[in-house]
């Protein structure tokens, strides 16, 4: 059973490095060794770009609860992601921020460290992800309250 449960969490990490390299690594900029993903691309989108990574990057962190990973863990998945919304909303210094801040990368690094199964600690998880997630839209409502 913990064989088969062991593949299952393989499969599932894998498919989240590639997404995570999809969102943080998919083009390489000419002449240089650096990558930038399409969440760099989608997050010079005023506000919206910065929102639909945001919430993809929850997923990948609703991910990891799902297989196990520890509220500690979970915590600092979730200040990765923040820290990436809240810098990468800046206009021109948070593009700037995206192409070296990856915070999907270091959240799936993450994950592959630890993925032990531990259920007393999912609701704590699925609290500090639906914190996250009210966190980034109650942002977004901040900024264009100000802006308006």
């Amino acid at each position: 059973m913990d064989e088969e449960r062991n593949e299952i969490i393989e499969e599932k990490i894998i498919r989240l490095r590639r997404l995570s390299e999809r969102l943080d690594e998919t083009f390489r900029i000419p002449g240089t060794n650096h990558k930038v993903g399409i969440e760099s691309i989608i997050g010079a989108i005023p506000l919206v770009g910065d929102l639909i990574g945001g919430l993809i990057s929850a997923y990948i962190i609703y991910s990891g609860i799902k297989m196990g990973v520890p509220p500690k863990i979970i915590t600092q998945m979730a200040v990765n992601v923040v820290i990436d919304f809240v810098i990468g909303s800046i206009p021109i210094v948070g593009d700037l921020f995206d192409f070296i801040w990856k915070s999907n990368m270091k959240n799936i690094e993450l994950i592959e460290k630890v993925t032990a199964l531990n259920n007393e600690e999912s609701k704590i998880n699925y609290l500090i992800v639906a914190s996250l997630i009210i966190s980034l839209v109650a942002t977004i409502f901040g900024i264009l309250a100000v802006i308006s």
